[in-house]
């Protein structure tokens, strides 16, 4: 009977535990700023496998928006990036210029849109994303998928001096690619939540709000930004669905 009364106790204490781990979880999820970090990175660059496994383990955390962006300037060295897009190509050029940084390079990773960091420099990348925990300023965007249709929530925003860009980024769930040529030769590296589209909804003035967009490109997940710098500058707000 006693330990009939130990088996009812411990099993009880189990179930409050799961309650409570989930409920932490569920506050987690829902309180936190989101800290959004995009990986600019080649499937031809030797450098970068390590920034695109460290992607993955940040992606983890599920108050890390983690992207990887695959630039198409190696293509001419011997093999084509089979994820190489023009416009991460142009994205990372945009932050060069916002950023003043030192040129367009992989493996680079840009945070908030206001943090640039060697990709691969584990130490500084995670010193980095602390601050940006710390600063805690990126603002959640709501959003739900309604049959094919985002319905997405824009928060309050107070200061804003003008309307500043909204951008919905689509992206796949995570390619592992084995490649036969190039500086990577014999490797097989897998990438974490790669871009298949960016597209502008428009401008946001800081006003709550909620808008529609009917999904033109099926994809893995969604993310949506609130950019300054007509999306290339800090950002300000952003939220993600995982279909």
């Amino acid at each position: 009977m006693r330990f009939l009364l130990f088996i009812c106790a411990s099993f009880a204490g189990f179930l409050f535990l799961q309650i409570m781990t989930s409920a932490l979880a569920k506050s987690a999820d829902t309180g936190h700023s989101p800290v959004i970090v995009e990986l600019f990175t080649s499937q031809s660059c030797s450098s970068c496998p390590p920034a695109d496994k460290l992607l993955g383990e940040l992606s983890e955390n599920k108050n890390i928006i983690a992207l990887s962006c695959n630039v198409t300037y190696w293509n001419h060295l011997h093999w084509e990036d089979t994820l190489s897009q023009d416009f991460c190509t142009r994205r990372q050029r945009d932050y060069t210029r916002s950023l003043k940084s030192r040129g367009p390079y992989t493996p680079q990773m840009v945070i908030n849109g206001v943090y640039d960091v060697v990709g691969n420099q584990t130490g500084q990348v995670n010193k980095i994303i602390h601050k940006a925990f710390q600063d805690n300023h990126v603002l959640p965007i709501r959003i739900i998928n309604n049959e094919g249709v985002l319905d997405i929530t824009l928060p309050q925003k107070e200061g804003l001096s003008s309307p500043v860009a909204l951008l919905l980024i689509s992206h796949a769930n995570k390619h592992t690619q084995k490649i036969p040529i190039g500086e990577n030769t014999g490797r097989t590296v897998s990438y974490t939540n790669p871009v298949t589209a960016i597209t502008p909804l428009g401008t946001w003035d800081g006003e709550a709000k909620r808008i529609s967009y009917e999904i033109k490109e099926n994809a893995a997940g969604y993310v949506i930004i609130a950019q300054t710098q007509n999306g290339s500058g800090d950002i300000i707000a952003a939220g993600q669905i995982k279909n």
